[in-house]
């Protein structure tokens, strides 16, 4: 093996040497001296072959790797908001049979002077799922005077709803009627609207996450005192379509309120049609009804139109008792200054 090996070298050798050599040089050049060839170079000690003292092992893995598996199964996601609240009602009552047929609430105003009489809250806890506040959350009761807030009784009636597990409507932001005397004296339009800025944060603020909904009626009067060269639109529905085309989902629902005399019942279910047909509106209710004489039919007509809306969420009726009604003098509510139940209020359970 070496003598193979040392013979190759040498050959190598031999002929890298022969190569460095130019073909001329192997030639008789003419009339020149001859040149004498150069001696192969022999090495003195042979080149051994390279041998490893330690083999390579092969790479093995020591451990195997085990295919990766979750160890708790990844659960589904899902909403972190609380189910909607249920509001608290008797078995058989106003609320309980209403909410069976898909709506929301069947609710009544109520106010401290009111809820300081016993018959008056009894039949409210059993018959009643929501309460509006009548007029303590007015801006003249809330605000007489400029910069200072007077909430003791909205506070007093947002309470006792939610230690008795009522829905609470708030009522009302802004409205042309009931106004403090320092907002009417207000001329200019950057004024009050100032002033009508200040006073929603300061009441949504307080209420934030107790009020089922804060209606806004639009302060039409006030509006035309501040810009009387305002183009007025008439009808609330006209105005909520030009105001939800330009700034989609600026309103999200609309009220009739239905103080009504006898014989105007009917027209109850238009209107709330009226209402469902608004663009961008997403429920619409009954908010302050009465009618005068209490009559069973009228009362059951406009029931019924709430339940035939798909969209109308619920009723409110304007009080308890004749007794503390606002019109008293034509017995417009559902019970007797007695507190009991009127027909009115037997043939809205007979067609619930």
């Amino acid at each position: 093996m070496s003598s193979k090996l040392f013979s190759l070298v040498a050959l190598a050798i031999a002929i890298r040497q022969a190569a460095a050599v130019g073909p001329y040089a192997q030639c008789q050049p003419t009339g020149g001296t001859p040149v004498t060839p150069v001696p192969p170079v022999t090495p003195t000690t042979p080149i051994p072959p390279v041998t490893p003292t330690t083999p390579i092992p092969p790479v093995t893995p020591t451990t195997p790797i085990p295919p990766v598996t979750p160890t708790t199964p990844i659960p589904p996601v899902t909403p972190t908001l609380p189910p909607a609240a249920t509001p608290s009602a008797s078995p058989n009552s106003l609320q309980h049979r209403f909410a069976a047929k898909g709506k929301q609430y069947f609710g009544a105003c109520a106010d401290p002077n009111t809820l300081n009489m016993a018959a008056n809250v009894a039949v409210l806890q059993r018959e009643f799922g929501q309460v509006t506040p009548e007029n303590s959350m007015k801006w003249e009761s809330l605000s007489p005077s400029r910069g200072s807030f007077n909430w003791g009784n909205s506070d007093q009636l947002v309470n006792w709803a939610v230690q008795n597990g009522k829905l609470i409507r708030g009522h009302t932001l802004v409205w042309h009627s009931q106004l403090p005397g320092w907002v009417n004296s207000i001329n200019d339009r950057a004024g009050l609207t100032s002033a009508i800025e200040a006073h929603i944060a300061a009441v949504a603020g307080r209420y934030a996450g107790k009020l089922l909904e804060s209606f806004v009626p639009l302060a039409f009067q006030a509006a035309r005192r501040a810009d009387p060269k305002a183009v007025y639109v008439r009808g609330m529905v006209n105005l909520v379509n030009r105001v939800n085309q330009a700034t989609p989902g600026t309103i999200d629902g609309m009220g009739t309120q239905g103080h009504l005399s006898g014989g105007q019942a009917g027209g109850v279910q238009g209107a709330l049609n009226a209402l469902a047909r608004t663009i961008g509106i997403k429920e619409v209710a009954i908010t302050e009804l009465d009618i005068q004489g209490a009559s069973a039919s009228e009362y059951t007509t406009v029931v019924r139109a709430c339940l035939n809306t798909p969209l109308c969420i619920g009723i409110t009726v304007w009080g308890v008792s004749d007794a503390n009604s606002w019109r008293a003098s034509g017995n417009p509510l559902l019970f007797d200054r007695s507190y009991q139940p009127k027909a009115a209020y037997t043939s809205i359970i007979g067609i619930l």
